[in-house]
């Protein structure tokens, strides 16, 4: 139990340090985007990268670097608040493990799906381009 609130507190301070980090990069505001909005699609993109890593698209370093990526894209398009918010919930004490069972349940389906490999191919492919950016 201790070492299960170490490791979230480490994740926890670990993603805040790099968003501080990543703070002077603040992309305009996208009218209409909000934490609702940003705590869909970073789901999404947490279950695309788990989907990539459980099929064997991509190493499980590879998936982390874009759930990373992920976060600090998001964060750059929300006020201060919602960006809290939005690594509160990632950070949260479980959320991860929820969406790798998810996408592991899924594997069987997916893993066959020209939809989701394109998919990944092409969100990993922008990340890429764009990790010094965010």
């Amino acid at each position: 139990m201790t070492s299960q609130l170490r490791s979230g507190s480490c994740q926890a301070l670990a993603l805040a340090a790099f968003l501080s980090c990543a703070a002077s990069v603040r992309a305009d505001a996208v009218d209409g985007y909000g934490f609702a909005n940003a705590a869909q699609e970073i789901t999404q993109l947490f279950w695309l990268a788990e989907t990539a890593d459980a099929c064997g698209w991509a190493s499980h370093e590879d998936a982390m670097r874009f759930k990373e990526f992920s976060v600090r894209f998001l964060a750059a398009h929300l006020s201060d608040m919602h960006k809290v918010a939005l690594v509160s919930m990632v950070t949260q004490n479980g959320y991860e493990d929820q969406v790798r069972r998810v996408a592991r349940e899924g594997a069987e389906q997916n893993c066959d799906s020209p939809r989701w490999h394109t998919g990944w191919a092409a969100y990993k492919s922008a990340a890429d381009r764009r990790a010094q950016d965010f």
